[in-house]
């Protein structure tokens, strides 16, 4: 794992070591340019001389004297600050005063046309030997002094070396109070976390971060704990219920167990009765256990998707609720239908509606529609208790009952619309309940497209 203040260290290095070379880039940049305008400003006047040098044989034959070539040489040579032009003839130099040791240590360079070096910025020249009628030899120096240039070159590279060094320490200082600011509000956070458990998740923390990323996460992961707080409230309060729903039929089969001890082997119709009630609170139980599993799984992964008859499974629920409700009256209307999806998945969920609506339907007859249009649309119809405004907020809760009182009579838990929500969402169905109290209720399923 990569630390936060390493790779922040890296980032300014980095960024400190692109400013540096910007710097050398410039320091290079004005040396080459410096070198440029020295190496022209010789080759011009090498070249002028080149001219004047060509005419001394003929300006010889007229009578002059060489000396005097020199010096008219001399007077036409262009005028460059720093730069000079020197004849030296039978050891004599002619032409302006210059420094006799710096005429001695070109004098030991390799005679050439070419641009040569003396020191570090010091001297740039041409030193070569020119012939005149075949007895006449001298030698030509142009020399430039770039004592001006050096000086100029050695003030760049103060004014760098010194941007240089307040680079580094600006940068370094930048870095570590950035990186400050930055950790503050990660260790605050890290504090947070440390400290958190189900009794201070809805504790408000103060935290402050002069970034706005920070501000979000501060306030993401805020929202983030409400969350938790409200899942685990709805958890405990699930795992409450469900420790009440089934401690009320042990409590009850506990009793007549009892009751078949005290009496029950004398009286027959007591342990008849004791035995019914058994099965009946072991089937309640059964019910109950299947729906807490199903509704205990994180999501429903495997999805079976094959091809079978809406209109025929519908009537087989319809045919097997009969069993149980012998004198409820469903009425099926609609054509024959296929789908493809899960076939125990949308038995269940449409055995948990059709069985709530028998339920609350206050035995009148319960209308189920099956209609093809442009969506497959199932859509049941009770005309029972119906549910308020309020109430319809909280059907889809664990364990939420509208009449608490009538629950055990009419065998609900509370669960089924929870289980059917759970798989209208693993299923992509469209659900949508209309209700009006002592009027009843239109379950509205719509199946997507195929």
């Amino acid at each position: 794992m990569k630390k936060i203040s390493k790779e922040l260290r890296k980032s300014y290095i980095v960024l400190i070591f692109l400013f540096l070379l910007s710097y050398i880039g410039i320091v290079i940049f004005f040396a080459c340019y410096i070198n440029k305008v020295t190496y022209e400003d010789l080759k011009t006047t090498d070249g002028f001389m080149n001219y004047e040098l060509g005419e001394f044989e003929h300006k010889l034959k007229l009578g002059k004297t060489i000396e005097n070539l020199f010096q008219g040489a001399l007077d036409e040579c262009p005028k460059i600050d720093g730069l000079s032009a020197l004849f030296i003839y039978n050891n004599k130099i002619y032409g302006e005063d210059y420094p006799e040791d710096t005429v001695k240590k070109i004098e030991k360079e390799i005679k050439s046309q070419e641009v040569q070096k003396l020191g570090f910025y010091r001297y740039q020249f041409i030193y070569r030997e020119v012939k005149v009628n075949n007895n006449i030899k001298f030698d030509l120096i142009l020399v430039k002094n770039m004592q001006e240039d050096r000086e100029i070159l050695q003030g760049i590279i103060k004014i760098i070396l010194f941007l240089a060094i307040s680079t580094i320490l600006i940068g370094t200082y930048i870095s570590k109070n950035f990186y400050h600011k930055f950790m503050k509000p990660l260790n605050s956070l890290q504090d947070i976390t440390n400290k958190l458990n189900l009794n201070t998740l809805d504790n408000k923390f103060n935290t402050s971060s002069q970034f706005i990323e920070f501000s979000n996460i501060i306030t993401a992961y805020e929202n983030m704990l409400k969350r938790l707080k409200k899942q685990t409230d709805s958890q405990i309060d699930f795992v409450n219920n469900a420790s009440h729903e089934l401690k009320t039929p042990i409590f009850i089969i506990n009793g007549y167990i009892n009751l078949i001890k005290r009496w029950g082997y004398e009286n027959q119709e007591i342990t008849q009765e004791a035995i019914d009630s058994i099965e009946e609170e072991t089937k309640n139980m059964s019910t109950l256990v299947s729906k807490l599993l199903f509704l205990a799984k994180d999501n429903i992964s495997d999805i079976e998707h094959r091809e079978f008859s809406l209109k025929a499974l519908i009537e087989n629920i319809i045919s097997d609720l009969k069993i149980v409700y012998p004198y409820e009256k469903i009425n099926l209307i609609g054509e024959e239908v296929s789908i493809i999806s899960d076939y125990n998945l949308i038995k269940q969920l449409l055995v948990n509606i059709i069985e709530n609506s028998i339920k609350y339907g206050r035995k009148n007859d319960i209308d189920i529609k099956i209609i093809k249009g442009q969506n497959i649309v199932i859509e049941v119809k009770d005309r029972g208790e119906g549910i308020s405004k309020e109430n319809l907020e909280h059907i889809y809760d664990k364990f939420f009952r509208v009449d608490k009182a009538r629950s055990r009579e009419i065998n609900s838990h509370g669960l089924g619309l929870s289980i059917v929500r759970k798989i209208t969402d693993a299923l992509n169905i469209d659900i949508n309940i209309e209700s009006e109290l002592n009027v009843g209720t239109i379950v509205t399923l719509t199946l997507p497209k195929l």
